[in-house]
């Protein structure tokens, strides 16, 4: 059943692709328009996701990211060795293009199906805290972003998840979660993360309403995750924010900034947006430590579905310099002996260009 649903979410983002072909117009974004505003905009995001948006409270439980994205550093001013680090990044030589570096900090965590038992079913998930920084280069232009982003941080006790849960769930009043004695070792975690996003563009109705379809393919490499994914958004709606497309708090997302000043977050004469996006995600998986278990120590584990995937919808609303959007998410099975054939979530994203 798991495999099905892999298929059909590929057969999903064909007819994205296939709809993103269909209304775009030849030609991508509108190169001749300025971007002065948009390069001198850093923008920071704050990620939240939680399965208590579908009213669950399992695997997935809670994501908590907060990014921030520096303005375009191409005529940044700086000489000797700092001009010669970002000159040596990268993807830097695009005419046109614009580089940004990015620091996020965050906390996932993971738990089984029953939280309220003190010794939790080995065949389920195992509790799993993930806390982390992340280091990121953004390099793009109008029609294309590359994204190279390292993350380092700690699994287990040392990731303080048990007790941001036990500190929710006492707030709350929700079931006091019992089986943290049995979460994974700690254990120094490193991803190295490369992503690259394509923006097929078309306007209309006085280049107001638009749609835009955004493919991405990446790469994760380190003892947290091993992975190669790829998938695809279409955004439909007024005034779209001219950037690569909402993501979920995952490696390698670090915020969008606008790229040009027509962006209604940055345009002197057009500052709100109203949009509608359906989003796929695949992703091969070689190794996911919260599944997997410690890398050199025993921990409880269980035996991953080696393909996994995201469909997703949602909305997105532009005032000025902030942006919100909320995301339903609904992910394929993770592992052989998870109960059901997919999980859902809930994510909310707020940003604020400067």
């Amino acid at each position: 059943m798991s495999r099905l649903r892999v298929t059909f979410a590929a057969i999903g983002l064909g007819m994205l692709l296939a709809a993103g072909g269909a209304f775009a117009q030849p030609t991508t974004t509108d190169s001749s328009a300025s971007t002065a505003r948009a390069r001198s905009a850093p923008v920071f995001t704050m990620y939240f996701e939680n399965d208590m948006f579908t009213g669950t409270d399992q695997h997935y439980s809670n994501g908590l990211k907060f990014s921030w994205l520096s303005a375009d550093l191409t005529d940044w001013g700086q000489t000797g060795w700092r001009k010669n680090v970002v000159e040596s990044l990268p993807f830097v030589n695009r005419p046109g293009g614009q580089k940004n570096l990015g620091l996020a900090f965050g906390q996932n965590i993971y738990t089984p199906s029953n939280i309220g038992i003190a010794n939790p079913d080995p065949d389920d998930r195992p509790y799993a805290g993930w806390s982390y920084v992340e280091l990121a280069f953004v390099s793009k232009t109008q029609d294309v972003s590359d994204t190279l982003a390292l993350q380092i941080g700690v699994v287990g006790p040392h990731s303080l998840a048990e007790d941001s849960q036990r500190i929710v769930h006492r707030a709350i009043n929700s079931v006091r979660p019992r089986g943290w004695d049995y979460q994974l070792r700690d254990e120094i975690g490193v991803s190295v993360v490369y992503e690259r996003r394509w923006r097929l563009y078309g306007r209309a109705l006085y280049n107001a309403l638009g749609i835009d379809l955004v493919p991405h393919a990446g790469v994760s490499l380190g003892n947290v995750q091993t992975y190669a994914n790829g998938g695809g958004t279409l955004r439909l709606g007024f005034n779209l924010p001219s950037d690569f497309g909402v993501q979920l708090a995952r490696p390698g997302a670090i915020g969008g900034s606008p790229t040009d000043d027509l962006d209604p977050r940055v345009a002197l004469n057009r500052n709100f947006s109203l949009f509608v996006f359906g989003a796929a995600d695949g992703r091969a998986i070689a190794r996911d430590i919260f599944l997997d278990g410690n890398t050199f120590r025993h921990s409880r584990s269980v035996d991953k579905e080696n393909f996994v995937a995201d469909l997703s919808a949602g909305v997105g609303l532009v005032a000025g310099p902030w942006q919100l959007t909320y995301t339903q998410v609904w992910r394929t099975r993770e592992f052989k002996t998870q109960r059901g054939d997919y999980n859902n979530f809930g994510s909310v994203t707020l940003s604020r260009a400067f």
